[in-house]
């Protein structure tokens, strides 16, 4: 009898250990799956993704990779950056052309929001910078459940 009301203690204390966060599974295991991934694409370049609640791609942002030994500031050259975003989502399947323009406003601190858009069908594209420095690329689907309505 005593060692039943021992063992209670140590049932609530090992109940309320923190949770360790430090592996895939356990983090699926505690929040469910990701809402985003990141991918090492090429040497260099990482492609992070987001979901939308039925596991479609979303939203892909292509840029370089950051790590301690490379420098924050990289670029691409503009026919580096069209072979990643065409190998991503090949044109076929981009839809119809709709409209493509430029974007060009001051953000501050770094003055880095100039660049391009092409809005397709199914997809609409970004790429941050120009004359063979652009900095990442945004590739945005169309399809509903990426645009959530806000309801009131």
């Amino acid at each position: 009898m005593w060692l039943r009301l021992l063992c209670l203690p140590v049932i609530i204390f090992a109940l309320q250990v923190p949770f360790a966060a430090d592996t895939a599974q356990t983090m699926r295991q505690k929040y469910g799956p990701p809402i985003s991934e990141t991918y090492l694409i090429k040497p260099g370049v990482v492609a992070s993704v987001s979901f939308g609640a039925s596991g479609h791609v979303c939203e892909i942002v292509v840029s370089p990779e950051e790590t301690a030994s490379v420098k924050r500031g990289q670029t691409f050259k503009h026919q580096q950056l069209t072979e990643l975003i065409d190998e991503l989502v090949p044109v076929n399947e981009r839809g119809k052309p709709m409209i493509a323009g430029f974007f060009n406003a001051t953000c501050m601190p770094d003055n880095d929001c100039a660049g391009t858009f092409y809005d397709n069908e199914k997809v609409s594209i970004y790429r941050n910078g120009g004359s063979d420095r652009e900095r990442y690329a945004t590739i945005q689907w169309t399809r509903d459940e990426c645009h959530p309505r806000v309801t009131n």
